[in-house]
């Protein structure tokens, strides 16, 4: 079979790759025979930032064209069964359509449904609806070449369990069934407030996001004056159905490819920093937003990773308990000073951890930066905090991970001795490995 030059949605990846296009069922042990010792991982739009989806002179896997279904019908229990290639923008669509919601949405919705599953994704709301993990039933997950297993709560719990959040390492999810949650408006009511230091912000934010449906604040690092100043958005369901949403298509721009250079420099971003805080008025600002309009405000500008150049960009997440909100205030204000520029920064609140085996949520903050890929030694200037984050009993986001250092990775995720036994079960020989899985030692 040919190979294929892949790279990570980030950039600052690639990998020459055998790629396997699984059309339907049938076919797969055909298809599978081809995967020789540098394994399989699944890949489907290619929109991990780092190389959890890449798999250097060895195969991916995609089901973007898996005919068995593509039904999108929703039950009467608002339950909804799909496969694993599915975006999770037709999803939350043919929910709306139906007075239905996908209670965990994440910020792109060009994720597919196996994707966000393999990840754990969790949105603007996990405060109150923890991550996708406590919403889904039951998933059917391909574990070897001839062996499709359906595992649910009940049925292979440990299956289910290591395979949300195991990041394609266990299988590949062919059908997945999930819980939606009645909605009575297509609407969200959306306030929207700027701090002009980080206390404040802070502080508000701890106090106001319990109350809230959804909450996240962008944080401006570069301010040399007030470090951390920014920007909260708190959104609660309108009342009622806008129909002229369904008529409104919203404007979308696309950067097809990366540009020849990377364009966001410290002085762009200053300067949109500055303007975006200054642009916002003083008072408190109320505005009515579509669902996926606040949800995946970014996909508005497709392509938008390709402005940082052919060199790409990484985004670093962490969860730091409630515990440790000093250690959180030291990274907010002191990672504007590291020689690595921070582009974009998001802060959340979460609540409960899940049952997975490689969960990252827990109570506490959630903070995710971009940071463009300068340099081979960019990631590594965060190594100090990563420390820092582990003593705490904090973590890094592994679906968007670049550079953790290998050995961190027991003690950020004390379960994973378990999830390896797990995996070594059901997945014999790592015939599901990648270039992620190689880099931090995990097979």
């Amino acid at each position: 079979m040919d190979r294929e030059q892949l790279r990570s949605w980030g950039g600052g990846h690639s990998s020459n790759s055998q790629k396997l296009d699984i059309d339907c069922e049938k076919d797969i042990p055909n298809l599978l025979q081809y995967v020789d010792e540098r394994g399989v991982i699944p890949r489907a739009f290619g929109n991990s930032y780092g190389d959890q989806a890449l798999n250097s002179e060895g195969t991916v896997a995609s089901i973007l064209n898996y005919s068995e279904s593509n039904d999108l019908t929703i039950t009467k229990e608002g339950r909804i069964s799909i496969h694993g290639g599915v975006h999770l923008g037709a999803v939350l669509e043919a929910a709306i359509h139906n007075s239905w919601i996908l209670p965990v949405v994440p910020g792109s919705e060009k994720i597919s449904i196996g994707g966000a599953i393999a990840a754990d994704a969790h949105g603007k709301n996990h405060f109150h609806k923890d991550s996708i993990a406590s919403h889904i039933l039951e998933m059917n997950v391909l574990t070897t070449k001839e062996t499709i297993i359906r595992c649910s709560r009940s049925e292979e719990p440990e299956l289910f369990w290591a395979t949300i959040g195991g990041l394609g390492l266990t299988g590949l999810i062919l059908r997945a069934t999930l819980q939606l949650e009645r909605i009575e408006s297509n609407e969200l009511l959306v306030t929207s407030e700027k701090f002009t230091t980080y206390d404040e912000l802070f502080n508000h934010f701890k106090a106001e996001s319990p109350t809230r449906s959804y909450s996240v604040a962008w944080l401006d690092l570069l301010s040399n004056k007030n470090p951390g100043r920014g920007i909260i958005q708190f959104a609660d369901f309108g009342s009622e159905f806008n129909h002229s949403f369904d008529q409104k298509k919203t404007n979308r721009f696309e950067i097809s490819r990366p540009l020849p250079f990377n364009t966001i420099s410290k002085l762009n971003c200053n300067s949109f920093n500055a303007f975006k805080f200054r642009n916002h008025p003083s008072k408190i600002l109320h505005k009515s937003i579509s669902i996926p309009g606040f949800l995946y405000p970014l996909d508005r500008l497709i392509g938008w990773n390709n402005l940082y150049g052919k060199k790409g960009l990484f985004q670093w997440q962490i969860v730091v308990p409630h515990s440790e909100e000093i250690l959180l205030k030291e990274i907010i204000q002191t990672v504007g000073t590291l020689p690595v520029l921070p582009t974009l920064a998001v802060l959340k609140r979460l609540g409960s951890e899940s049952n997975s085996y490689l969960s990252f949520c827990k109570p506490g903050w959630t903070l995710a930066v971009d940071f463009p890929n300068e340099n081979a030694s960019s990631r590594s200037l965060l190594s100090e905090f990563d420390r820092k984050i582990t003593e705490v009993g904090g973590r890094v986001y592994l679906a968007k991970d670049s550079g953790l250092e290998p050995e961190l990775v027991t003690e950020m995720y004390p379960r994973f001795a378990e999830w390896k036994q797990i995996r070594k079960k059901y997945s014999q020989e790592n015939f599901w490995q990648s270039d992620f899985s190689r880099r931090l030692k995990l097979d």
